[in-house]
């Protein structure tokens, strides 16, 4: 049984100015053939979970093209077309397949298409005919009908942080197993929400994202059903498409999967005003830190969250830390190449002038003059250990660590979401002996500093990934939704 894997995968943030090209994805991470078994065996990631089960099941993992850019801005039409043509060249020199993997995210966007993937879905399809494809996606996927109709199987993250990669890598595995064996005959409803909810209200890990998922997990038990998927969408994607959507596979019985996926769908639609959240700002954080004996008390810096397209140079907190002579404090971390160079040049334990941040656009503070201690360089590569992509590497490129008064600056090459608490150990920063820490993360940060932190608030600031939806001008995206429009109805939109 042979069965094709692989990705051509980006989110895109379509506010953000930053253009995303072929170069980005093959600095991102860009793997061929036996690169891939390599790269993710062993991985709790999705192909490190497929790659077991195809190992349990005697299945022959085709590898073709894997390729993942860090989330930025909208993707250049040449390079996706580029990465499309090399996939589908490999697709088609594989020869006779049994089924197809498709590991991707589900919100990438090109300055001529929104639909990438239900693009790429297309493509792979009218390359294989019937071979079944099973297409795991983000829980941040903008899912719309074209990739729900040419796909056999679709399955999406139950977890935000996602920690559940490998699992859904194994399902989708199992998933087209059984399908060759002619035990699962996939019927799939797809339905979209006008709901579209902002990423610190997606956290599955707190209500309403913890009721909402075990309710999903009560869909898959019963008869009947082969896997549900809850996507909560990337907003800062300006599309049509853009929201909440719920697919509900049965066993060869669409009428099943319609009546659970309207029955769920109406659940969420019910449950919309539970979607807030409150932010701090940095000055009342900074306040409650200064009130709390327990560490370390973590500011989420959502706003400017590499992971969703931020350009991880924003300065707002760093601005206000050395404003108000903060103790005990690290900010991690700001990506900022040439004073990262400045740095190096200058040694460890030199004192260096540098003009930190704010380089990138003008929508995340201004650089920081700032004269600081060279405290540690480092060629910032680690191993994740943290619940989410554990045994994957990190890399952070050259990195310093700048100390200003009672702030340590964690500079990179790279940008980077540190949600792994193996970025500040990596540079000799142990996070439970700090009493503030700054990440540029929204969520994901959550699984592996939840259990170390006394306190977490999420922090207003600027920015392409700010948590507040009224911010944006959007152009593209469907009305009405809610909350923009707060008068939105929904009725049933149908399905596959």
């Amino acid at each position: 049984m042979r069965i094709a894997v692989g990705c051509i995968g980006h989110e895109t943030n379509t506010f953000s100015p930053v253009r995303t090209t072929v170069d980005n994805f093959k600095k991102g991470r860009y793997l061929r053939g036996e690169e891939i078994i390599s790269a993710f065996r062993g991985t709790r990631t999705i192909t490190g979970g497929f790659l077991d089960v195809a190992e349990q099941f005697n299945m022959q993992p085709v590898p073709l093209l894997w390729t993942f850019a860090t989330p930025s801005g909208t993707v250049a039409h040449a390079a996706y077309q580029t990465l499309k043509a090399e996939f589908l060249t490999l697709l088609q020199d594989v020869g006779d397949l049994d089924g197809v993997l498709l590991d991707l995210h589900g919100a990438m966007v090109t300055d001529e298409l929104e639909d990438v993937e239900g693009d790429l879905i297309q493509a792979v399809r009218e390359t294989v005919g019937t071979t079944r494809i099973v297409t795991t996606l983000d829980l941040h996927a903008n899912i719309t009908a074209k990739m729900a109709s040419y796909s056999d199987v679709i399955i999406g993250f139950d977890t935000y942080p996602h920690v559940d990669c490998y699992e859904r890598g194994f399902e989708a595995g199992q998933l087209l197993f059984g399908m060759h064996a002619g035990k699962i005959q996939p019927t799939m409803a797809y339905r979209q929400l006008p709901l579209l909810t902002a990423p610190p209200a997606q956290c599955t890990m707190k209500a309403p994202m913890a009721e909402v998922i075990e309710a999903l997990h009560a869909v898959e038990t019963e008869r009947g059903v082969v896997t549900a998927t809850l996507s909560m969408g990337f907003p800062f994607a300006d599309i049509a498409d853009a929201g909440v959507s719920i697919l509900v596979t049965t066993n060869n019985d669409m009428a099943l999967a319609e009546i659970h996926a309207d029955q769920f769908a109406s659940t969420i639609w019910e449950m919309r005003e539970q979607f807030t959240f409150n932010l701090h700002t940095v000055e009342s954080a900074i306040e409650i830190a200064n009130q709390t004996e327990g560490k370390p008390i973590v500011l989420a810096d959502g706003a400017d969250n590499p992971g969703g397209g931020g350009p991880c140079d924003g300065t707002t907190i760093l601005q206000k830390f050395i404003e108000t002579d903060v103790q005990d404090a690290v900010i991690a971390v700001i990506a900022d190449p040439e004073s990262v160079a400045q740095a190096a040049e200058a040694g460890v334990g030199s004192r260096v002038q540098l003009n930190v941040g704010g380089k990138t656009d003008t929508q995340h503070g201004a650089p920081v003059a700032l004269t600081g201690y060279v405290k540690t360089l480092s060629d910032g590569r680690f191993i994740l250990k943290g619940p989410m992509g554990r045994g994957t590497v990190g890399n952070m490129g050259r990195t310093a660590v700048i100390q200003v008064g009672g702030v340590e600056i964690i500079l990179t090459e790279r940008r980077i979401q540190p949600y792994d608490a193996e970025v500040l150990r990596s540079v000799g920063i142990e996070p439970r002996r700090r009493k503030l820490i700054a990440l540029k993360s929204a969520v994901h940060f959550r699984a592996d500093y939840t259990p170390i932190a006394h306190q977490i608030l999420e922090v207003d600031t600027p920015g392409v990934h700010s948590p507040n939806l009224f911010n944006y001008n959007y152009q593209k995206l469907r009305h009405p939704i809610y909350p923009i429009d707060p008068t939105t109805t929904y009725e049933k939109t149908g399905s596959r």
